[in-house]
């Protein structure tokens, strides 16, 4: 039995990701789950979270420091944060055991997005990206039918600057940012940085259409780079163009808003 301060928690996972930070779900409140980790603050996921308010984004309860035990054995300082805990399937899991090429899966992918158009809509409204738009972030529950965003560690402001990447799923803006900030020491500017590569919500939507053409072709564009068509030759002419204008590079050229993708979506 694990516990830091009231909660307490048996089995935990290392997430993978930027911070390697733990969960676990808790024993005593089983509908809420414990991030932790010793290095990063998550003082910030729990601001960004207690501004949210939307059926497919999880609630946040508490945060800080506390003391981590194992059966009441002291180990280490660890920073917290407690979430609503969502049960369901990574999506991308979800359909890798799937046929891509029947047309009812398909029209359950579209259903699934234009679903989850919903909360990156209430998220981009209240002027945050999420950043870290990827596998095992977006989380389906069977139950429900609901595609569930999760995991704010990286989000930020609109027109902020990133506090790191999933290198795999970061839009090109990102990866420009990045390259900026490695430029740090000779002087540049946050703000000049910041005012030259403002990131929007059209951030995530990239990130959105790398994943909906990895469920639809079993593949990534990263390595790819080959229309979605080509690959799997069912996919609908007007779904392509979406996932096509999902990967414009340039922002302008990309589908502007979460609202507009769910339109589109609709009309497929």
């Amino acid at each position: 039995m694990y516990r830091i301060n009231k909660y307490r928690f048996n089995e935990f996972k290392c997430q993978a990701s930027l911070h390697k930070s733990n969960y676990a779900v808790l024993t005593n409140m089983p509908e809420r789950g414990i991030k932790y980790s010793p290095d990063f603050d998550f003082s910030e996921e729990y601001y960004i979270l207690r501004e949210l308010n939307h059926p497919q984004i999880p609630t946040a309860s508490d945060f800080g420091e506390g003391e981590l035990f194992k059966d009441e054995k002291f180990l280490i300082k660890q920073n917290f944060i407690i979430l609503q805990h969502i049960n369901g399937h990574d999506l991308v899991d979800y359909f890798s055991e799937k046929d891509v090429e029947n047309a009812e899966t398909i029209e359950e992918v579209i259903k699934s997005f234009i679903n989850v158009c919903d909360p990156f809509q209430h998220l981009h409204n209240k002027h945050y990206v999420h950043c870290d738009i990827k596998p095992g972030h977006l989380i389906l529950n069977q139950k429900t039918g609901l595609i569930h965003l999760i995991d704010f560690e990286l989000a930020i402001k609109r027109g902020g600057i990133i506090k790191g990447i999933s290198r795999e799923y970061a839009s090109p803006e990102q990866l420009q940012m990045l390259n900026y900030l490695k430029d740090l020491p000779r002087k540049v500017h946050y703000e000049a940085i910041s005012s030259s590569i403002r990131l929007d919500g059209r951030t995530d939507l990239y990130a959105l259409g790398l994943i909906l053409y990895q469920i639809l072709t079993k593949k990534l564009w990263q390595t790819e780079k080959i229309p979605p068509g080509k690959i799997n030759a069912k996919i609908p002419q007007r779904l392509e163009e979406i996932i096509n204008r999902l990967l414009e590079g340039n922002v302008a050229d990309r589908i502007p808003s979460a609202e507009e993708l769910k339109k589109l979506l609709s009309n497929v």
